[in-house]
Parts: C-alpha cells; structure tokens; sequence
C-alpha cells in the first residue's frame, strides 16, 4: 500500500490526471480477480481503506467502486472525507431507477445489489450482463419494463400458488398492474430456495431479494397468506380470473432407485439446509449440478466440523459457478479440508451394519470405488410438483397452456383478449422445470406485465 501511495503522488504531481480510481486488488488469478468485484462474502466497502490511503497523499479526486451498494453507505462514505468519489455498478444493474427513487424519496423501493455476482459472472464467460433479481436489465430492447404501467383493461382477480421468486414476481407486477391479488404460501415465510440458499455459509445476503419483495408486497396490498397451502378447491372458492402457479417442486433424489431415497439411506441438499436433517459427520455429499446448491452444502456441513467429500461426474465440483464466485468457496472450503472430487458418478447407496457405503463409478474407464460415510446427501436439482397443476388443467379456459412464441417475444398471451367465462391457468418457475432464481423472475415478468 506504501508503494502504491508513492506511485500515486508521482503522477498526481504530473499534474495530468483528472482523478485517480482505487481498486483494491490485482486481478492476475482465479483468486485476486474475485476481490476485484466483491460478492456476497465480503463485507461492505472491503478496500475503502486503500482507496482513503491514497486520498491522504494525492490532490486530485479519489475514486472508488468496490461493494458500495446503497446511497446510505455512500452518503456515509463521502461524508466521512473517505474518498470523493463512489461507483456503484451493480447497484444500478439491480435498479436503474436507484438515482430517481432517492430524488422521490423511495429509498425503500430501491432494488438492492445482494452481491450475487450474476452479472459479472456471466459477463466474464461472455454472456450477456443480466441481474439474479431484475429481469427487465439488459432487455430493455425487447420490451421488458423495469417501471409497471396500470392496466386499461378490465381489473381482474389473480391467484398465485407458491412464495419463492417466481411467485413473489408475479404477485408483484400482477399487483403493480392494478389487479386483486392473493398469494398462498404453505410455509411461514416468503422465499423459497432463496431462503434456503441463504442459509450456507457466506450467502446470507441473498436474503436481500425476499426482503425487497416483502416490502413491495406490503407496500401494494398484496394478500397474503403464509402457512397456507392452496388445493383446487380453496383456489376456485376466490373466483379467480387468473391462476398462476409457482410451487416449485422437490428435489429430484429418486431418480436413481439405487441411490436409496425410499429407503432413507439418503437426503437432499434441502433436507440439511433447511435443517430437516442434522448433519452428519463423515459425509458424501454427490453433486450432478454443480452450481451453488451443492458446493453451499458441503460448505454448511464443514462449517458444522464434519469431515466432507463433494464429489460430482462433471469435471470439477462448482463447474458452473462463475469466475468472482467459486474462488470463495475454495478459500471456505479449503482450510476445512474439504476433500473435492469429480469424474465419479454415484452408482448406488447401500448400508453396512452402522455406516453407509457408497459405490462411485469412473466416468471415463468404469472403474468403481468405495466410500464408507454416515451420510450422503445429494444435490440432483428439482422435480416439478404437478399435482396441482394437473387438477386445474382441465376446468381452465386455455388448458392451462402458454404460447411459447408469445412468451419468448414478451408478447401477451393471445387468451388474454379473447372472451369467455372461467378462470385462465399458468405455471411458471420450478413447477415447469428446474430454474435459477433468475430465470424464475424472469418467467413471471414476462408473463404477468400484460395481465
């Protein structure tokens, strides 16, 4: 940090610069690359130190934009003479409007940055720059609003099974649109996964994106009713114009009969993290998605002092985290001895007196191994809960049918406009099939913005 005030006040003295930004880290490996956008692991304002050190010596403004997320924090950064300056990218990637609502007074409708690193991380594999809770960001062009207008038409009661993201969404903008709304929700809380996901070590932030919604809800009369799960019949008993379902779905540990799910030999991601299950002491934790769920887990169980393995028939455990946010599990899980395998598949589970045995096959040559743990718990995605769906379908004007062409244009769906009597049937989200968060919001935003 001394050599770098140095540095700073040698070309500071030229007196050519306009100002001087700080960023608080090299970028020239996996690992210093993902303090350069800080995600959710790491507190506010990491680096602001750096940034004020070189303020202290130089003239110019000082610049500074490292996980600086809501204008509190910025109005006390400037205030405090830290630096002159603050960025906030991900800030306004998560709400363009962030400025705007200040000016309004609407700081608590701001959308705020959890951290989540959605954005960057699909920049740096050379995708587009989307936000994990704002659907609307970069797609723009193709008519997804961030700022819900009131419907023309006719105000209509919409029903909505299901609290995770999907379902908070589509509540959200149905309600924005100026319709009746009613929410069912079968736990206490609102959330869905996204609670869960909040509960591994090191993603707590994610949070952030229930409590928006929460507030939201509140703020237009949403009507909700949490602990209650909704059947066909407490559905149609509210005459409802619309029915959205967003319930999701269970984790998918039956596909595999070998694997033991009916016997109890093993558990779901879910069943630990949403403390169902206690975790065990020497466990196998199997893999086959390779996103956050599973390396979130095996985190959770380390943290608790067990002995862990990951294991998982891609390539790597966390394959398909992106490049600011698997560097932070490694660092988690590393010191815990956190034992990560991959090109093994899980061929079955069986139990040996106390312990359980798990056979692993070699992607590649078939060759077998063993491993002898007291639990594995497996991450195998979602299978959609259709139930409900199905017992719906047919009492519903349109089938319970999206027109897909329709949805992937955001244009309305054309049985919005066409008469008749009856209810019109959806299902978004996990109930479809498996979905990140973001792909969730995305599915109601689309579709709900033209109720």
């Amino acid at each position: 940090h001394d050599d770098m005030k140095q540095i700073a006040k040698y070309y500071d003295d030229t007196g050519m610069l306009d100002f001087i930004g700080v960023v608080g880290s090299g970028c020239d490996t996996h690992n210093t690359l993902a303090n350069v956008i800080p995600n959710m692991s790491y507190p506010p304002e990491p680096f602001l130190h750096l940034a004020a050190g070189i303020k202290e010596v130089v003239k110019v403004p000082v610049l500074h934009a490292q996980n600086i997320k809501d204008p509190n924090q910025a109005t006390r950064i400037l205030e405090g003479g830290y630096v002159d300056m603050v960025g906030m990218t991900r800030a306004h990637i998560a709400d363009p409007h962030l400025i705007a609502k200040i000016k309004m007074g609407q700081i608590d409708q701001i959308k705020q940055c959890v951290g989540a690193n959605y954005c960057i991380d699909r920049q740096y594999q050379g995708l587009d720059v989307l936000c994990i809770q704002n659907a609307a960001t970069s797609r723009e062009y193709m008519g997804l609003p961030h700022i819900i207008e009131k419907t023309s038409g006719v105000k209509r009661k919409v029903v909505i099974v299901g609290g995770g993201p999907a379902g908070m969404e589509a509540a959200r903008v149905a309600a924005e649109r100026g319709h009746d709304v009613t929410l069912f929700e079968k736990k206490d809380q609102l959330g869905g996964q996204i609670t869960l996901a909040a509960k591994a070590p090191q993603r707590d932030q994610m949070a952030g994106i229930t409590r928006w919604f929460q507030l939201e809800l509140a703020r237009l009369n949403v009507d909700l009713r949490l602990g209650t799960g909704a059947d066909a019949a407490s559905i149609l008993d509210l005459r409802p114009d619309i029915v959205v379902l967003a319930n999701g779905g269970h984790p998918f540990i039956e596909q595999n009969e070998h694997w033991g799910a009916a016997e109890g030999l093993v558990v779901s991601s879910w069943d630990v993290l949403d403390g169902k299950v206690a975790p065990g002491k020497n466990v196998l934790v199997y893999d086959t998605i390779c996103e956050f769920t599973g390396m979130s887990v095996a985190d959770f169980i380390a943290d608790k002092g067990a002995k862990v393995e990951i294991v998982t028939d891609d390539i790597k455990p966390g394959v398909a985290i992106g490049g600011t946010s698997f560097p932070t599990y490694y660092r988690s899980m590393y010191p815990k001895e956190v034992i990560m395998t991959g090109d093994l598949m899980l061929e079955k589970v069986y139990r040996e007196g106390d312990n359980l045995v798990a056979v692993l096959e070699n992607e590649y040559t078939g060759a077998k191994e063993e491993r002898v743990v007291d639990q594995v718990v497996i991450e195998n995605g979602v299978r959609p809960d259709e139930t409900l769906y199905y017992g719906l379908k047919e009492g519903s004007r349109n089938k319970g049918q999206i027109h897909v062409e329709a949805l992937f244009a955001i244009q309305p769906q054309p049985c919005l406009s066409e008469a008749g009597a009856g209810y019109l049937l959806f299902r978004i989200g996990d109930c479809v099939a498996q979905r990140n968060t973001h792909a969730a919001i995305y599915d109601a935003l689309r579709l709900c913005k033209d109720f």
